[in-house]
Formats: structure tokens, sequence, C-alpha cells
């Protein structure tokens, strides 16, 4: 479920009620997002908290559901910075082109690694 919000501040839900919508309407989770700027930029956060995922750090492919909607209303690329609140700022891009098959949607991003974990 994608959900427009009208800024970057308003990105702060009440974990307890979306939940509750969540599993109300059969929902995994839903990605709240911002205006984009004139440039493009959007602020979002993505809650799955039906599925125990409180908030994802990037989450590709709902910026990809996103840049699709928003190709629909003329904005072709955009910038989504996500997880800033969890202290792991990330940044996913995306272009949705038009093509002979139909809408073609390009990722990209940019990230910090500050820790790596060795698994046994």
């Amino acid at each position: 479920m994608l959900v427009p919000l009208t800024t970057r501040s308003a990105l702060s839900p009440d974990f307890e009620r979306l939940r509750a919508a969540c599993d109300r309407l059969g929902f995994l989770g839903c990605y709240a997002y911002s205006v984009p700027t004139p440039t493009g930029r959007v602020a979002a956060r993505m809650f799955a908290p039906s599925i125990g995922v409180a908030e994802d750090i990037a989450n590709a492919n709902s910026t990809a559901c996103l840049a699709a909607h928003l190709a629909g209303q003329g904005i072709s690329d955009i910038a989504v910075d996500m997880g800033d609140s969890l202290g792991s700022p990330s940044t996913i891009t995306a272009t949705a082109q038009l093509d002979a098959p139909g809408l073609r949607v390009l990722l990209g991003g940019a990230a910090d690694v500050t820790r790596s974990i060795r698994m046994p």
C-alpha cells in the first residue's frame, strides 16, 4: 500500500494502529512517502508489522512501485531517502521509462557500509 504524505515530518506512524490496520485489511505493511520535490527527491519509510518487520532500512520493491505510480503523474526520475530514522541512511534511485513492452523501472542506490558481520 502506497501512502502519500505531504511532508517528511509526517512519516512517523502510530505503530500499534498501523499493525491493526494492516491486519484488518490483509496487507503486509505500507510504504509511506513524502510528496516529491521538483527534482524528484522523496523521503520514505517502509513498515511491514504484520510479518514482523517494524521498519525496512531500504526497500527497492516498494520504491519501484512508487516510481511506476509517479510515472503516471509525469515524474520519471526519483531519489528516495530511507533509513534515516534507524540511523542507517540510504538512497534508492528509480527511473521509469515507457518502451515497447510497457513501463520499465530501473533501480539503483547508494549506501555506506558501517559494519560487517561474519556468519558461521
